[in-house]
């Protein structure tokens, strides 16, 4: 089996080895496997990969150096040390893919993990969330060049890792675990410095942690944020939070 972590720098790890990036000699095999990785178990064609590698500007005789570049690969991600032995590439029509069998990357691993944890009860998908963010450990694809494609995927697991924070927050503020939901904010906030759901959670953690006048400072950091960057005041909401933090009165975790 092949594990390949995205989340952070990139590190590829085979049953019976580390392997090192550097020997798939040079970026653009690289990014091949990258982009492979991202779309675990279905098919890219050469001309989907040519795009990205090149930035819609392939040279004449991209299929050629595509295909070395795929060679390389194949031997690099062979299973085995045998030579001979079969590679985790495969060939599909008019492209290459990732034999999901054989190959397991973190991001897919996150995505089933949110899927399952819309589907599972409170505890179970807390916890199923809680899994899902540890795997998030780190900017996808650190270190990589700020290519299209790349910039494109690290933004969309940004988005997608904020949610999470934000669902898990929810959870564990209605379970009473306020250290948690408080740590669960945190994160949305920094993926999100204008992410008002994960400034909410931080602000009624703060609150329910009798940090009265924690919360209050950080309801008038995030309005002066919000008017300096986009020029609006916070929602509704959180408005009304404020109020009851104002009033100090019992509060319920808004949906």
């Amino acid at each position: 089996m092949i594990e390949v972590s995205l989340f952070g720098q990139v590190r590829i790890n085979r049953s019976d080895q580390q392997l090192i990036l550097s020997s798939f000699q040079g970026i653009k095999p690289r990014h091949v496997l990258l982009l492979l990785a991202i779309h675990l178990g279905y098919p890219s064609s050469k001309e989907r990969l040519a795009d990205a590698l090149w930035q819609g500007k392939p040279p004449a005789s991209w299929v050629s150096t595509l295909e070395g570049y795929v060679s390389l690969l194949r031997r690099g991600l062979a299973l085995g040390s045998d030579p001979t032995a079969p590679s985790a590439v495969l060939t599909c029509d008019h492209g290459y893919m990732l034999d999901a069998a054989r190959v397991s990357v973190d991001l897919h691993t996150f995505d089933d993990l949110l899927i399952q944890a819309e589907a599972a009860g409170r505890p179970d998908s807390l916890a199923m969330l809680t899994r899902a963010l540890k795997l998030a450990d780190g900017e996808v694809l650190a270190g990589e060049r700020n290519a299209p494609w790349v910039i494109e995927v690290r933004e969309r697991y940004q988005q997608r890792v904020c949610r999470a924070a934000v669902k898990a927050g929810r959870l564990a503020l209605q379970a009473g675990d306020i250290a948690t939901a408080s740590r669960h904010g945190q994160l949305a906030r920094e993926l999100d410095p204008l992410a008002e759901d994960g400034w909410q959670l931080v602000i009624e953690s703060q609150w329910r942690d009798a940090r009265r006048s924690d919360a209050l400072r950080s309801f008038n950091t995030l309005r002066r944020l919000l008017e300096r960057e986009l020029g609006i005041a916070p929602c509704r909401s959180l408005q009304q939070l404020f109020a009851q933090v104002l009033q100090d009165e019992p509060h319920a975790l808004t949906a």
